[in-house]
């Protein structure tokens, strides 16, 4: 009896398993893209105000190399030295108003403190002892300090263009395939 009952049993389950196995599952969707695009947008506006910091920075140390060129340019005149000393001075002085990167700060105060000593007897200035320490307290740095920041505007630049061709290899791959799928649906 008991091998009757697993008998009947089995053949109820398979019997009615037989109908669920015969249905055809619905026809599958495909999912609906969801664009792309904003998150790229996302992104790029978010590059774009970390380069608005990034060109203050920039900007202001270009500024501050300026200066110290114009307060060099000034120093060669020795001619007339109260009047180059103090046009060294206020170009110096703007200089560190400015607000340069801490290396550069450091020598620009060397170089200030040298030309309010020299502008007290300018008779006695000894301009190439001037010049020299403007060069390397804080010309130097200065230049330095520029051409780095120039480098990784370089590195910057080269790395967009790669995210451009990868961009414009998108869009035409995505282009393609939608023209290809409208061009389907025309055809009779």
């Amino acid at each position: 009896m008991s091998r009757s009952v697993l008998l009947l049993s089995l053949s109820l389950v398979v019997a009615a398993a037989i109908p669920l196995v015969a249905q055809t599952p619905p026809p599958r969707r495909l999912p609906r893209m969801a664009p792309r695009g904003d998150a790229m947008e996302l992104a790029i506006r978010a590059a774009t105000e970390q380069f608005a910091n990034e060109k203050k920075l920039i900007e202001r140390d270009t500024a501050v190399l300026r200066h110290l060129r114009g307060a060099g340019t000034a120093l060669a005149d020795a001619m007339q030295p109260a009047n180059s000393l103090e046009k060294a001075y206020e170009e110096v002085s703007e200089a560190k108003r400015v607000g340069p990167d801490f290396t550069v700060m450091q020598g620009v105060i060397k170089v200030q403190q040298a030309l309010e000593d020299a502008r007290r007897s300018p008779g006695a200035a000894d301009f190439d002892r001037l010049r020299g320490l403007l060069r390397t307290e804080a010309l130097t740095p200065a230049v330095r300090v520029v051409v780095r920041n120039s480098l990784r505007l370089q590195e910057e630049t080269v790395a967009w263009l790669k995210v451009e061709q990868l961009i414009g290899d998108y869009l035409r791959a995505v282009s393609d395939l939608s023209s290809d799928g409208l061009r389907a649906t025309e055809e009779q």
